[in-house]
């Protein structure tokens, strides 16, 4: 249901005998908010007025004060500190993408989360695999569910692409470095996802979408009480997704589920345990991104969106099965300890080909299509691997006394385990006259060479692997203890210190089980220092800095780890709320500073035949974060930033990030005859990318030798949405993305190619509640 100012005044509120003074705030809060005040009138007006006493009255008003149900934000989080402050009293960018904002732009995975997400960009390496998620100039790698640590990044043996936000209230996302809760400080952001959880009222909601390209999802949401009073509670949720794309063979399906139980043992003392599953495969995936920047005579291509020369059976395939379990203790009002746990097991297949450019083995770049439809060689990579994750959080948190004052802690401790293997295969790429094998499963410029590109892959041409038997595996180990309080030093001034020791061991086994790598660190230090000061009841000045520690998991030409990450972060801003807190802003000023960051090696490869990186000479960025959250009426929900982002020094890699970046996203709910409507509208936009196209670049009579500029355009892509309330529960929605249909690219620049965004789009939503 879209009816929010019908839904936020569920509570009438009463008074009886109320002083002037309420009766005056009532009614200047009925000029703000469109309250309706009934009141009786005194019999003697002309009695003195101190005398004067109030009839009984109702008020019945859309009220701030009736929760965050429906809210563009949230009422405090704990993603950037382990404590519960409001937004207003964190010394970091905080945001939080809330329930009410997915469902009103309809985002379905991660990558329609993080798209609404202030400051946060986007580069894809193929179609359907690899996505660089990226803020404030890197990478980002710090990823949590429920704030334990998660490998959800969307690559090759990553969850994330595989993630349905049907399953998950919230994304919370803080942006700068935040090693004091991870153990690791990315300079970028922490993208922590919050599951749904079962309440004590029966409820549910159910969902039904189609869209262009025959883009079909259906959903349901269902809370359970299992006993009388809701001690015993349950939540199912279960979605599926499956369509084609613009692109030339390529479709996609998606399932998910989630199963949650909830114990009240007693009063003071909650348990919960539960089972998710989450899938997702992309058909017509590739390996690489899947248009050519350049014919092989150096002119720039103008090819139709659709194209998409990749086999209708490559595929990528991604599987994540998760058991987790919690436990919340209060031993009072004050002290409270919060223990969580999970287990996620994630299988990733990826058996991909594409028509690309490549090294040869004179480590040369070739395989650029010439405009008769000649040039283009079929590339293959078969990949299959499987990760396992255990992680453990234990918090404990409350308040202490001191020097007559009352200050917040919170003492934790954190770990994770994290088991990959990678299953070796041989493949043979064959056609009715060609049959070329590779021990390692990765066809380059060795692939088979296409007929003509302008009909797509040869219909004979296919990629068998068969295991081997053998596999190599990395295990990791992250682990670590933290405290941080909160100091209310002074009615306005508040400072917040804190600290982590971090214990570090990753070792590889190669396929022939013996020992290749191995790193460990002890005892890593990450301090952190926050202040905020109170200029008024709505305005407050923070700062905040800590350093960084990331290890990486970038191998060498010898088969190595490239060496941690290491720098610091810097903020600094201010901060506003107003209506209690429903409506937030913030403007801040950041720095960071990052050395050691992995950066590709040439054409050099690793011992087990990827791409080798080395430790590039590291970035530096500063710029300025601008964001509003909330409600300015409420019927009027507002969200949106701007970024503006410089790079002081850059590695040899370049850059993948806008100087520029906006976006906003508004929604309407107009009063009187037009009350059963909500509309809505937004804006990605982003400038142009001083990008590198690497590591091939433009050719020269069909061939490269190694990296050339190439600028990414920029662009603005508008999206609309109205919606209409058939009931009180039910409601249709349309959404219209790319409103006019701007040509732009998802990437720009990776191996002489680049990879089209998606056009003009509606779907049509069906959505009911009980």
């Amino acid at each position: 249901m879209n009816n929010r100012a019908s839904q936020a005044s569920g509570n009438a509120l009463e008074g009886r005998g109320a002083p002037l003074a309420g009766a005056i705030a009532a009614t200047l809060g009925g000029c703000m908010f469109g309250t309706t005040v009934y009141a009786q009138p005194p019999a003697d007006t002309a009695r003195d007025a101190s005398q004067v006493q109030l009839a009984p009255m109702t008020i019945e008003a859309a009220s701030y004060q009736d929760g965050f149900a429906n809210s563009y934000t949230v009422p405090e989080t704990r993603s950037a500190t382990g404590l519960n402050l409001l937004p207003r009293e964190t010394p970091q960018s905080v945001t939080s993408i809330t329930r009410q904002q997915m469902d009103d732009r309809r985002v379905v995975d991660l990558e329609d989360a993080l798209e609404l997400t202030p400051g946060i960009s986007s580069s894809k390496s193929e179609v359907g695999a690899r996505t660089d998620y990226r803020a404030r100039g890197y990478s980002i790698n710090n990823w949590r569910v429920d704030g334990l640590q998660f490998p959800g990044d969307s690559g090759f043996s990553g969850a994330g692409n595989a993630l349905s936000m049907d399953l998950y209230e919230r994304v919370d996302i803080v942006r700068g470095a935040n090693g004091l809760l991870g153990g690791t400080g990315d300079p970028s952001a922490t993208v922590d996802l919050v599951r749904k959880r079962p309440q004590k009222a029966f409820g549910g909601s159910a969902y039904a979408s189609y869209g262009r390209w025959d883009k079909a999802r259906v959903g349901a949401d269902l809370n359970v009480p299992l006993n009388e009073d809701g001690s015993i509670r349950s939540r199912f949720v279960v979605t599926q997704q499956e369509g084609d794309s613009f692109r030339d063979n390529e479709s996609n399906r998606n399932r998910a589920a989630l199963a949650s139980f909830e114990f009240d043992a007693s009063e003071d003392t909650t348990l919960g345990l539960g089972y998710q599953y989450e899938y997702r495969k992309t058909r017509g995936a590739g390996w690489g991104a899947n248009v050519p920047i350049w014919f092989a005579d150096g002119e720039v291509t103008d090819l139709p969106r659709s194209t998409n020369v990749a086999p209708h059976w490559s595929f990528a395939q991604s599987r994540i099965n998760t058991e987790f379990a919690s436990l919340s203790h209060s031993f009072n009002d004050d002290w409270q300890l919060n223990v969580e746990i999970a287990q996620s097991d994630i299988d990733a297949l990826n058996h991909l080909a594409v028509a690309k450019v490549n090294r040869n083995s004179a480590r040369e770049y070739v395989g650029y299509w010439n405009q008769d439809g000649s040039g283009a060689i079929l590339n293959g990579i078969h990949q299959d691997r499987e990760t396992r994750q255990r992680s453990a959080r234990f918090d404990l948190s409350g308040k202490y006394d001191l020097l007559g004052r009352e200050h917040d802690v919170m003492f934790g401790y954190s770990e994770s385990r994290t088991r990959d293997r990678s299953y070796e295969s041989d493949c043979v790429m064959s056609s009715n006259t060609t049959t070329i094998e590779s021990p390692g499963c990765m066809f380059r410029a060795n692939g088979l060479a296409i007929t003509d590109w302008r009909d797509g892959v040869d219909d004979d041409f296919n990629m068998d692997a068969s295991k081997t038997g053998r596999s190599q595996v990395t295990k990791t180990r992250l682990r670590g203890v933290y405290a941080a309080t909160r100091l209310n030093v002074t009615e306005p001034l508040s400072v917040i210190l804190g600290a982590r020791a971090s214990y570090y061991k990753t070792e590889s086994r190669d396929y022939e089980g013996e020992r290749t790598s191995s790193q460990q660190e002890n005892g890593v230090f990450t301090p952190y220092a926050g202040l905020v000061y109170d200029l008024s009841d709505h305005y407050s000045l923070y700062g905040s800095y800590t350093n960084i520690f990331t290890p990486q998991t970038s191998e060498t030409s010898s088969g190595d780890r490239v060496k941690p990450l290491e720098g610091d972060s810097y903020e600094v801003g201010v901060k506003g709320e107003w209506f209690d807190g429903r409506l937030n802003a913030s403007a801040a000023y950041f720095r960071t500073r990052q050395e050691n960051a992995a950066v590709r090696d040439g054409g050099n490869l690793t011992p087990s035949g990827g791409q080798a990186y080395k430790a590039g000479t590291g970035n530096e960025t500063e710029g300025v974060d601008l964001e509003v959250a909330g409600a300015i009426t409420p019927n009027w929900d507002v969200y949106g930033g701007y970024t503006y982002l410089h790079f002081r020094r850059v590695d040899s890699d370049g850059r993948s990030d806008p100087s520029h970046l906006f976006k906003l996203s508004t929604t309407y709910q107009p009063a009187g005859l037009l009350d059963r409507w909500t509309f809505g509208g937004g804006v990605y936009a982003q400038s142009n990318i001083s990008a590198i196209s690497g590591p091939a670049g433009r050719p020269t009579e069909g061939v490269s030798t190694g990296s050339t500029p190439a600028k990414w355009p920029g662009y603005a892509i508008w999206n609309a949405m109205a919606s209409y309330d058939l009931t009180d529960a039910t409601s249709v929605t349309l959404n219209l993305d790319n409103l006019f249909d701007k040509h732009y690219y998802e990437r720009y620049g990776f191996y002489a190619g680049s990879i089209y965004g998606q056009p003009r789009s509606a779907t049509v939503t069906l959505s009911t509640s009980f």
